[in-house]
């Protein structure tokens, strides 16, 4: 017999009812972990063999997909190691998980690769590897210049002007060579960098010169190694790479290195000249933040910057490539409209398919019993493709998400809180702003005619 406990929220209660494999469970009781549904695994090594088999970390999204789809919107799993991991699927759930779960310090998993690296080396980092009391000083500061109503008055200037000026480069280069293709991959990384330095100056340049173009382009290209190595790490243990010193771990590391000396010295250049700088560095600079502090929380800035934008920007312009009335739309000069394109393309190919939080105390999600220390993993992939949160889920509509559009009847549903892309709650991306202006920018820009 299930253990008798206090009826659960009557939103938990819808959630769970939805779905057929939850309609034998009464909403009078709460269960506990042990009768969550789960797969099959072996013993010390969980279900490493099965993701193994599927196509590993690259293949993770599709592979928690599949088991939502015969498991349910909740289930637990051991991808290896003895941590049963909580994967969710429903928005009423992860409402509960990022507003009412959290808790005041909110924690999150990180990626193995990186916490081993901050083991082992002892790099300080900024805010996505801060907890506690110096997380939450921190980003109250951060979010007061970056992410309050009218913060987009000053951003808007850097972060257009520096688009502006990248596009304009690269039509130049299209009209004096026929042949021209840009290497989209490298240029959007090197984009994104050029765009958080403009924030963090305020519209100013760094010195040009062929030496500061060269720093940036190997600094881009590490940064974009990283998460490229930080896949390949997850075959095996990644203490067994580390030990054995494999190639995998040689360039993961050899990338975190050069990533961090470079965007500390960029920092550096900055902080030197903080007198006469009008962006993020002087307003931190003016919270009394320490200089230590600063290079810490604007090096990650400089750091996380590059692959979130990037990827959702190739999406969006794949997405638009064999769209002409989605690009007649945009160049009609309709801001709004940009960011359903941007919002649409995001809802398809999140840039963090999963959002994770580590539970601060025992608590109940839907029908669970979930002790202290429990992760919780969102499934955000899963959701945002998800037949009953999206009608015709998998179909490129941007229009989906205008409030007008008579097109939009034709969906039966539309849950805008089922795709977070920026995560929710205290703990959610702190650069969002920057990442939203940035790409319906960029889109807006590349999709004008010439």
């Amino acid at each position: 017999m299930h253990r008798l406990r206090q009826i659960v929220s009557q939103q938990s209660y819808k959630t769970v009812s939805y779905y057929r494999s939850y309609k034998s469970a009464s909403a009078d009781y709460v269960l506990n972990m042990e009768e969550m549904p789960h797969p099959r695994e072996l013993p010390l090594f969980g279900t490493k063999l099965s993701l193994l088999a599927a196509g590993s970390g690259s293949k993770l999204h599709e592979y928690i997909d599949n088991r939502h789809k015969h498991l349910g919107p909740i289930f637990y799993e051991r991808l290896g190691g003895a941590s049963r991991l909580v994967f969710i699927s429903d928005p009423a759930l992860m409402k509960t998980l990022f507003l009412n779960l959290e808790g005041k310090y909110p924690a999150h998993l990180l990626p193995e690769p990186w916490l081993l690296y901050e083991q082992l080396y002892g790099a300080k980092r900024g805010l996505f590897f801060m907890n506690n009391e110096e997380w939450l000083t921190n980003r109250r500061i951060v979010n007061r210049h970056v992410l309050r109503e009218d913060s987009d008055k000053w951003l808007q200037s850097p972060v257009k002007d520096t688009i502006n000026k990248f596009v304009q480069k690269w039509r130049k280069q299209a009209k004096n060579d026929e042949t021209f293709m840009p290497e989209l991959e490298s240029d959007l990384y090197r984009l994104s960098t050029d765009v958080i330095i403009s924030v963090l100056l305020g519209g100013q340049c760094m010195t040009e010169s062929l030496y500061y173009e060269e720093l940036l382009k190997i600094f881009s290209e590490s940064v974009k190694k990283i998460f490229e190595t930080t896949t390949s790490l997850y075959a095996l243990p990644v203490s067994w790479y580390q030990q054995l010193n494999l190639k995998p771990w040689r360039e993961f590391k050899e990338s975190v290195d050069t990533s961090i000396f470079l965007a500390q010295k960029i920092v550096q250049e900055m902080l030197n000249k903080k007198e006469s700088n009008k962006g993020l560095i002087r307003k931190l600079c003016q919270e009394q933040m320490s200089d230590d502090t600063i290079t810490r929380i604007v090096a990650d800035f400089v750091i996380a910057a590059g692959d979130t934008t990037t990827y959702t920007t190739l999406w969006t312009l794949l997405l638009l490539s064999n769209n002409d009335v989605e690009k007649k739309q945009i160049r009609e000069n309709d801001a709004a409209y940009v960011k359903n394109v941007v919002k649409e393309a995001m809802r398809l190919y999140p840039v963090a398919p999963f959002l994770t939080r580590i539970l601060p105390k025992e608590s109940v999600l839907g029908q669970y019993i979930l002790d202290k220390g429990t992760p919780v993993i969102a499934s955000v992939y899963t959701i945002g493709r998800d037949d009953n949160n999206f009608s015709e889920a998998s179909k490129f509509a941007p229009y989906r998400w205008s409030r007008n559009d008579p097109k939009k009847l034709n969906f039966k549903n539309h849950i805008p809180s089922a795709s977070l892309p920026f995560a929710l709650g205290a703990r959610s991306c702190i650069g969002k702003k920057i990442a939203m202006l940035q790409l319906t920018e960029i889109i807006r820009q590349a999709s004008l005619k010439h």
